[in-house]
């Protein structure tokens, strides 16, 4: 039996690649996600022979720091943007970097402001060669050594266009997110089909304790999934961790951190019981220097229902000695995110009922910076449809509470609304304690806008709508799924949005958003592009 559900089924698809075919009349608008990476790629003029892309500037965004379109550097094709990230200078709360995926170039694009959002300088980000891609942007600023690290995937294409070579890199920023060096390999990926032994890293996440009472004031922290892959064959994906206390410039060695419990049954190959069918890990720092990490895995054959396979666990390990051991992992809560209990895009991947962009259920954990309880967030399908042979999604945002990262309480709602709700991300208010939780929202039939629930009390939050236009999956430039009822569908608006809050209690919110209708001659439709607003 191999995986077919929502981790992985080998190493060929970890990138897992979305859209659909090329138009026949060779127009890039269809272009699937690789397709597109490599298109720029092919034409960055930036490209130099056997050597790395050096990070530009391309243009400066001025406006109000509400609803505002960040992309300025691509005017011509409107090439999209998604999964985007923010952090906010733990110093300086008019200090942010923003991150995205970039189609307009081969890699990552920044987005930098030093006034709170009015103005923003955007370009490219490095990458280690001229023959690779980036994805999974993630940025963190560690004011101990006074340097912004910028987290990627860098990995090339075999002439078959499968992805090889997923290495985890790291840029370091000395000016505040402006330039930004040449990438660090902290962990190579290696070999593609026709070699006995593959790894591809994923879904990388980065933090950084920026506590000064800390004992480890100034380690940043990464994560991500190793899938190994023997002959072309998946064997695990466990999470892997590394972390650096010189800024970024050099990094511990790599290991295996997501252990064994006795929920990880499900297993064909290694160790009884040992966890290692993992994605989608975050970590976070509490107050006293304690990491954890969370990750979805799907080796809890207990909570399988019926026929169903590879329904989720959340779970979560830590750390009290700075990484250098890590406790077992605690499951968490069983999630309704398996083989039945969401309807499949083009792609075979979850999706929204009446549309096709791919939806996972993992969101994030957060530790607040004022007294370390944790917050865990996630999405899932309990409310909807499922365990049936076509189910129908009411998707819900769910939040759970802990105080030591081993009892945890909930999941409640953060809004009772009797519609889609997806990709969730939680932060805490540095001045205030209040808990704010963004994520996208279903509008209705064909549109979606991205809220904001905010309170003191988890069980009890308040919505807000903020995006002030609506966005327009089911009618794309982009990723279109191109099937019946559907062909304009998106397949694709990235894997995540995100919020961080400043030291001054102002929520810094981004995400991806599909209002701007872009008319292109012989193709029409909206295109993705990052939204920020500040609360």
């Amino acid at each position: 039996m191999r995986r077919s559900g929502a981790i992985a089924v080998g190493v060929v698809m970890i990138l897992t690649l979305v859209g659909a075919a090329q138009a026949d009349d060779g127009s890039i608008y269809s272009y699937s996600k690789r397709e597109l990476k490599r298109w720029a790629l092919d034409n960055d003029s930036r490209n130099q022979a056997n050597g790395y892309l050096p990070s530009q500037v391309e243009c400066r965004v001025n406006g109000r720091p509400d609803n505002l379109n960040l992309d300025c550097d691509d005017r011509v094709t409107w090439l999209p943007n998604n999964e985007p990230d923010i952090v906010v200078d733990p110093e300086d709360p008019q200090h942010m970097i923003a991150s995205s995926n970039d189609y307009e170039s081969c890699c990552d694009q920044f987005y930098t402001t030093f006034n709170g959002g009015r103005t923003w300088i955007t370009g490219d980000m490095s990458a280690i060669s001229d023959q690779v891609i980036g994805s999974d942007p993630v940025t963190a600023i560690d004011p101990k050594h006074d340097v912004a690290l910028h987290s990627s995937l860098n990995f090339a294409f075999t002439q078959e266009g499968l992805a090889t070579n997923g290495h985890v890199v790291v840029s370091r920023s000395t000016d505040g997110g402006v330039t930004w060096q040449r990438p660090v390999i902290v962990y190579r990926g290696f070999g593609d089909d026709d070699d006995p032994v593959q790894v591809f890293n994923d879904k990388e996440w980065i933090v950084t304790d920026t506590n000064p009472d800390s004992p480890y004031y100034g380690r940043t922290y990464l994560t991500w999934s190793r899938f190994l892959a023997r002959n072309g064959n998946y064997v695990e994906s466990p999470i892997w961790e590394s972390h650096s206390d010189d800024g970024g410039r050099t990094w511990s060695r790599a290991r295996e951190i997501s252990g064994s419990d006795r929920t990880c049954t499900y297993q064909e190959f290694g160790p009884a019981l040992e966890c290692d069918e993992d994605q989608g890990s975050v970590p976070t720092v509490a107050p006293d220097g304690t990491v954890y990490v969370a990750f979805e895995n799907g080796q809890h054959e207990a909570a399988w229902e019926g026929d169903e396979l590879f329904e989720s666990q959340y779970m979560v390990v830590r750390s009290r000695d700075g990484g250098r051991t890590w406790s077992d992992p605690v499951h968490v809560e069983d999630l309704e995110d398996g083989t039945n209990d969401f309807p499949l895009n083009v792609d075979e991947r979850q999706t929204l009922t009446n549309w096709q962009i791919r939806v996972p259920t993992y969101g994030n954990i957060h530790a607040s910076p004022i007294d370390g309880t944790l917050y865990l967030t996630f999405m899932d399908n309990r409310n909807g449809r499922h365990d049936v042979a076509n189910p129908r999604t009411d998707t819900d945002v769910f939040i759970m509470t802990s105080k030591n990262g081993v009892t945890w309480r909930g999941p409640w709602p953060v809004t009772e609304r009797n519609t889609d709700q997806w990709f969730p991300w939680v932060e805490v208010n540095p001045v205030t304690g209040e808990i704010g939780v963004t994520y996208h929202d279903r509008l209705g039939f064909a549109t979606y806008g991205t809220a904001f629930s905010t309170g003191d009390d988890p069980r009890n939050l308040r919505r807000q709508l903020i995006t002030d236009a609506p966005s327009h999956p089911r009618n794309s430039l982009y990723f279109q799924a191109q099937v019946p009822g559907c062909f304009k569908c998106a397949t694709f608006h990235g894997d995540y949005i995100n919020v961080a809050y400043g030291s001054d209690g102002s929520a810094n919110l981004v995400w991806t958003d599909m209002r701007k209708f872009v008319d292109l001659g012989e193709e029409a439709g909206f295109t993705e592009n990052i939204f920020f607003s500040r609360i």
